[in-house]
């Protein structure tokens, strides 16, 4: 199987899309801090996140989307749980049993054909989910296996972030740090990364800590406020002393 080979593009778009309303009605925003250079970067990528919870895939396609539209997204997932969502692996996912050796070589065939082509991979090399609060932060060494033959390549740390501050809903907080070299040996690079996304987390947990929107680049804002009872009353207190009724809690 190559990397156009497990893919449609219709449903690729479909699930996409579908993962991309799902971050718009689930977040309060989505925000970025730093320095966003990875996402000028046009060449293979392989993205290196921490793992806190089941909206990283989605995560994925929104980047994907609004930052990558030049190439196509891919991602390892479980074999047994991508059985039961088969559309997924045609929507860019690929297949991996970490305790099948063959398993394990055709998802390194097929994600070198994808750096080859010049996608983006997506990964979480955590394994599993993990607090972002959890040091030290230990990866699983298969990425570096991965882009060891493949020079071209951009490997970066991205940390996430789902915190709530003062809406109902959680904010999506993102930043990428600095690429990792991948011209060295396994556990050399490995380490490099473990050290790197632990930087990039620390960096985003004090933004995160700050409360503070100023420090990111906010790209989607939705619609805030408690609803029902609660903002009925707060619209009725506004036109009582004839002022503008602003749903959020911020000012």
């Amino acid at each position: 199987m190559t990397a156009s080979g497990g893919r449609h593009p219709l449903v690729a778009a479909l699930v996409s899309r579908g993962m991309r309303r799902g971050i718009q009605r689930g977040f309060n925003a989505v925000r970025l801090s730093g320095d966003a250079e990875a996402l000028r970067h046009r060449g293979p990528l392989v993205v290196c996140a921490n793992h806190p919870g089941w909206w990283d895939p989605a995560v994925f396609a929104w980047l994907q989307h609004h930052f990558f539209g030049h190439c196509h997204g891919y991602g390892p997932m479980e074999a047994a749980a991508l059985r039961r969502y088969p559309l997924l692996e045609k929507a860019g996912l690929i297949p991996v049993d970490p305790s099948d050796p063959q398993s394990l070589r055709q998802f390194v065939h097929v994600a070198r054909d994808v750096l080859q082509q010049g996608h983006v991979l997506w990964i979480t090399p955590q394994g599993d989910f993990a607090d972002c609060r959890v040091r030290p932060v230990r990866l699983q060494p298969g990425f570096a296996h991965l882009v060891r033959h493949i020079p071209s390549v951009r490997l970066v740390p991205l940390a996430i972030e789902y915190p709530f501050w003062n809406e109902n809903r959680p904010e999506l907080l993102l930043r990428f740090g600095s690429p990792v070299p991948v011209g060295e040996g396994v556990r050399c690079v490995t380490t490099r990364m473990e050290a790197a996304l632990t930087e990039t987390m620390d960096a985003l947990a004090r933004d995160a800590c700050a409360r503070d929107a100023s420090r990111f680049t906010t790209f989607v804002q939705g619609r805030a406020g408690i609803g029902g009872l609660y903002d009925v009353g707060r619209r009725v207190r506004r036109w009582v002393h004839r002022d503008s009724f602003q749903p959020r809690h911020d000012p």
